[in-house]
């Protein structure tokens, strides 16, 4: 009976590992999945475009940095965007959420902005404000995995695009 009862109390506590990582893992999917629906609302993407429209724009870093401290909505936007990205940056570290996902969901995106966006960045810290730097960190992991084509969502990318001759 005492065998018994030891691999019943060795199955339990399987179950209740397995349990334990499955929910974890749900979680950690979810709050991935979580970032790539806030940034796809309405109001992050009119942030997004008008970003995209100020950093688009003929005038010199120093210009569009000139711009961005007059308009006071235009640099709460900017803020509001590049906090986003530091907030994914700091889960991604805390590894609140699943690293090989992000990497994937936010590839090309989290390097593009970073790169687009650093004389602003640079600009804000050479201000006294710290901003960015889990940004860059997020920026740095996600650029790894460039030309490695390791998962299957770039594979699929690498073949559509074959597929298309691009």
């Amino acid at each position: 009976m005492e065998l018994m009862d030891f691999l019943t109390g060795i199955g339990g506590f399987l179950i209740a590992a397995i349990t334990i990582y499955l929910t974890v893992r749900h979680f950690m999917t979810s709050k991935t999945i979580s970032y790539i629906e806030r940034m796809n609302t309405g109001e992050m993407a009119q942030i997004r475009a008008e970003i995209d429209h100020w950093m688009s724009s003929d005038k010199t870093d120093a210009e569009k940095c000139e711009i961005a401290e007059r308009d006071k909505q235009l640099s709460a936007k900017l803020m509001m965007w590049i906090n986003i990205f530091t907030e994914i940056g700091i889960s991604y570290k805390q590894r609140i959420i699943r690293r090989k996902l992000t990497r994937e969901l936010f590839y090309p995106m989290v390097p593009n902005y970073w790169r687009d966006l650093l004389f602003y960045i640079n600009h804000k810290r050479g201000k006294g404000n710290a901003i960015g730097y889990y940004f860059e960190y997020l920026a740095h992991e996600v650029r790894k995995m460039e030309g490695k084509n390791k998962s299957n969502l770039f594979k699929r990318y690498a073949y559509m695009k074959e597929k298309d001759g691009q």
